[in-house]
């Protein structure tokens, strides 16, 4: 296994390898965060609920979990609206593309001793911080040294043997004990002083990936990406390194934006249209692309 992680390593990217046999504490874990209330009801059922604590019956011998960060930069896409161009972020994790391109490195490097890979679905911040791969953030966000929150999760479950195991109890970043940047740059008081975990249901991230109406008490001002948010990121010593890291990727025409912003059905998208988005991983959002667009770009204009 320690081939394995080095060959990732020369790739840029970071790993971590644990014994399935953590399953059973991982599920208890989330399990117990909502019993005693750190996690609304509500939001649990939304978002964590799905997710499977066990190997796929395609790998009855699976043994291991590998946990990989992969990193990502913010992403800029430009649209046009009422006559304004303007640039919109995404903030990092949202690109499906790494999960692919690093499937078929480890396929590859795992097929040199037949042994096989299968996808997950897990906690991946969890996963990745009980498995010493990251720590979490005051505002809950997994970092990664050498990436901070600047990456994508993901894991994946291996016939290959264990050889070292890395779990470990879940670790706050040490320097969050003296700051509190993010506590005070949260728009949405999800973060707060008196509780390890973030109020996830009023972050702003959970409410522009919804499409329910926002509440009441959101500010339009707050609004600062297409999606998700990049407030508590930004300020975050952590990641004074990386957040200069913008990268243009895409540019839609005055048409293109047309299109999107009239709230055309998903379905009649042009192919063209529908892989650009899933390349930027808006695909998922299309049918809150309307709303986020106008939002931020009211805001930019302001």
């Amino acid at each position: 296994m320690v081939h394995i992680l080095r060959e990732l390593n020369t790739k840029g990217l970071r790993a971590r390898a644990v014994s399935i046999a953590h399953l059973p504490e991982l599920e208890e874990e989330l399990e117990e965060r909502r019993i005693n209330g750190d996690l609304q009801e509500g939001f649990f059922r939304e978002r964590l609920a799905d997710f499977q604590f066990e190997p796929p019956e395609s790998m009855p011998k699976a043994s291991t979990i590998i946990i990989i960060a992969f990193p990502q930069p913010i992403i800029q896409v430009s649209f046009h609206r009422n006559g304004d161009r303007s640039p919109l972020i995404i903030p990092p994790t949202y690109q499906f593309y790494p999960n692919t391109v690093t499937e078929r490195l480890l396929k590859k490097v795992l097929s040199q001793t037949g042994h096989r890979l299968a996808r997950t679905i897990l906690p991946l911040k969890l996963l990745a911080v009980r498995s010493g791969l990251g720590s979490y953030g005051r505002n809950n966000i997994c970092y990664v040294p050498g990436m901070g929150s600047y990456h994508r999760l993901m894991a994946f479950f291996t016939d290959f043997p264990l050889t070292e195991d890395s779990w470990q109890s879940a670790k706050l970043m040490e320097s969050c004990s003296r700051c509190s940047a993010c506590l005070y740059s949260c728009p949405t008081g999800a973060i707060t002083p008196n509780r390890f975990l973030i109020r996830a249901h009023r972050c702003l991230t959970y409410l522009n990936e919804r499409p329910s109406e926002f509440p009441a008490w959101v500010n339009p001002s707050w609004h600062n990406a297409l999606v998700g948010c990049m407030r508590c990121q930004e300020v975050c010593p952590a990641n004074a390194s990386f957040k200069k890291i913008i990268e243009p990727r895409d540019y839609f025409s005055k048409e293109e934006s047309r299109i999107l912003l009239n709230e055309v059905n998903p379905a009649k998208l042009s192919l063209s249209m529908r892989k650009r988005l899933k390349k930027l991983g808006l695909w998922e959002y299309v049918d809150l692309l309307p709303r986020n667009i106008r939002l931020v770009m009211d805001e930019l204009k302001k």
